[in-house]
């Protein structure tokens, strides 16, 4: 459901304020720290092995979001504050096969207790810093077009 409502929203040129664009990690971070901790009370894993499938996740997540951030067109509106950001479909691409892997390993794996969840916590990671890096490089993108 979710990777469908990502999917409409980012295979089009879409409008976007400053303001929305920092929200929406800011929710996915909190929404990910939620499914992390429920996840920890599902099937406990050492914190150090969360920390580090973490770790792992947005290490692997930061470098791709760079990449798409340089390769998403940024236009200024007339409305200060407001840019045009167009489609991206790798990210749904990129939540696509976070998802489903994420899927996969609890599918595959319903019995290894810990790694399973790690996996998920990192692959979870992954999207979550895929998305704050590419909208950390989309805002410069666009201060340098309004200076």
């Amino acid at each position: 459901m979710v990777v469908a409502i990502l999917a409409v929203r980012f295979v089009r040129p879409q409008k976007i304020s400053v303001t929305r664009m920092w929200v929406t990690p800011i929710f996915l971070c909190l929404l990910t720290a939620w499914v992390i901790y429920i996840n920890e009370m599902l099937n406990p894993a050492p914190p150090l092995e969360i920390a580090l499938g973490i770790v792992i996740g947005a290490c692997a997540g930061i470098p791709l979001g760079i990449l798409r951030g340089m390769h998403t067109e940024v236009r200024p509106t007339e409305k200060r504050g407001v840019m045009y950001l167009g489609s991206s479909w790798i990210t749904i691409a990129i939540f696509a096969v976070a998802f489903g892997l994420r899927y996969a390993v609890r599918a595959l794996m319903p019995h290894r207790g810990s790694l399973t969840g790690t996996i998920g916590d990192a692959l979870l990671a992954f999207a979550v810093a895929f998305i704050v890096a590419s909208y950390a490089v989309i805002f410069r993108k666009y201060e340098s077009l309004q200076a």
